[in-house]
């Protein structure tokens, strides 16, 4: 016969007063490679600087605790470990005593002015063990309680503990069994990602954003020296980054790889071997390839700020200023100056069916500047968006250009009404049900911008072999 489960007691579960520093948090709850046994300060300022435990104190400092928000707890070694509840536990330490978290100290003191009387007691939780914790866990959050953090997030771990004054030396101390270079090497070229202006507002975002960031396919590029050699840089024994190339030079390259990264152009698994990586490189644009020319100093991340979010403000205009154009196409141009100027948001079936028009058009206008005019295909008297995007598709495939060739063939393939595609722009032009929202005019433009930039400003190797 089966054994029959107990059915949790939670409300059984009693409930003690304690003081807040007797309250320890729960360092098992964090898994590092090597399992390394983090201290309680490390904890503290780590839920500060990556967990957002400052919003939970700014909270607690207006509200109190809310009544639901009681922190669960289990005796191990006759001490209170916090299994649920560690922000807010560590937010109250914080406004106890503000000096345990230096680089949110003046602000903590400033918040203590107009904060509530915050009591050095607390009520908890006490479960019978760790294991009916946990399931207790499990059951409130429907999820794993225990989630092993991504390379990247591991990496910002060392990055607050390097804040906090920490040497490099002082981190393998710390943490013998971690490989600490490994961390900060992927903490040093995500600052310079993120310190590089981007063409697409998309790809800014996912750079920036340390969940979306494609941290192991970086990691999976830097790591080959054929790569580091390329781009023109090295680290040193503690993970920082020496670019011994003009700055402006390895920016380019950089960008580049990051891009086509970000944009899956290429993956990790595409890239697993060193002969993909090796065939990445000799397909890298040309324009693109940087200059080995020395730079006039060694250049580290150091010398790299990391740009803010241009971005974040609501964008009223689709097409930036930006955007070159040098084809000999007066109406397209126009077509262009509209798409700089059109708010989006209160027209953006309009702005839709404009940038199907102006897609079609800019590229007639670029085969007629390369000298490669596109004729009507057999038994038509016109040249129609399909034709145009089939031409450019065979062109990007003769040069290699996978990016491109992989955008226009989505273009051109997709069926799902993905908002770029050749089906959808149809639509909207020809089929009185379907509307374009203003969020699908904008992804559309997004994930056209690299293609309209190149046509509409086609550089000397573009042309040349269709020229006489």
């Amino acid at each position: 016969m089966a054994k029959t489960v107990a059915k949790p007691n939670y409300d059984q579960w009693p409930r003690e007063k304690v003081k807040i520093t007797d309250l320890f948090l729960d360092s098992k709850n964090i898994r590092l490679d090597g399992g390394a046994n983090l201290s309680q300060g490390a904890l503290i300022n780590d839920l500060f600087s990556n967990e957002d435990a400052m919003q939970v104190l700014k909270s607690i400092a207006v509200n109190g605790f809310f009544p639901d928000e009681i922190p669960v707890t289990v005796k191990e070694d006759k001490k209170f470990t916090v299994l649920e509840g560690n922000r807010r536990v560590a937010a109250v330490k914080a406004l106890l005593r503000p000096e345990i978290v230096p680089s949110k100290e003046s602000a903590i003191k400033e918040i203590l002015k107009s904060a509530v009387t915050v009591s050095d007691e607390r009520e908890v939780v006490v479960a019978p063990d760790r294991d009916s914790a946990m399931i207790f866990l499990a059951n409130k959050h429907t999820l794993n309680t225990k989630r092993r953090w991504r390379p990247l997030r591991q990496a910002y771990f060392y990055r607050a503990e390097l804040d906090r004054g920490k040497t490099v030396q002082n981190l393998r101390d710390d943490y013998p069994t971690v490989d600490i270079g490994k961390f900060l090497r992927l903490l040093n070229v995500h600052k310079i990602a993120k310190s590089i202006k981007y063409d697409s507002e998309t790809i800014a975002k996912k750079v920036h954003n340390e969940k979306s960031f494609p941290a192991s396919t970086i990691e999976r590029l830097y790591e080959d020296k054929r790569v580091r050699d390329f781009l023109g840089f090295d680290f040193d024994g503690d993970g920082e980054v020496k670019i011994n190339i003009d700055k402006k030079e390895f920016e380019k390259g950089f960008k580049k790889v990051v891009e086509d990264v970000v944009e899956k152009n290429v993956d990790s698994r595409a890239l697993n071997a060193e002969k993909d990586r090796k065939a990445y490189l000799d397909n890298f644009p040309k324009s693109d390839i940087p200059s080995k020319t020395k730079g006039d100093k060694v250049v580290t991340s150091k010398d790299f700020t990391e740009a803010s979010l241009a971005y974040t403000h609501k964008r009223t205009k689709l097409a930036p200023k930006d955007v070159k154009f040098s084809l000999s196409a007066p109406a397209v141009k126009r077509m262009l100056i509209e798409l700089q100027g059109i708010d989006y948001h209160k027209f953006p079936n309009a702005t839709h069916d404009l940038l199907r028009s102006f897609l079609e058009c800019a590229l007639k206008a670029y085969f007629d500047h390369c000298g490669n005019s596109i004729k009507p295909v057999k038994g038509k008297n016109y040249v129609f968006l399909d034709d145009v995007l089939k031409a450019f598709k065979s062109e990007m495939d003769t040069d290699k250009n996978t990016q491109l060739s992989q955008v226009t063939q989505k273009i051109i393939s997709d069926t799902t009404m993905i908002s770029y595609s050749a089906q959808a722009m149809n639509a909207t032009n020809h089929n009185p049900s379907v509307f374009a929202t203003d969020k699908e005019v904008e992804e559309a433009w997004d994930a056209m911008e690299k293609m309209f930039r190149y046509i509409l400003d086609p550089k000397p190797k573009q042309n040349a072999k269709n020229n006489p």
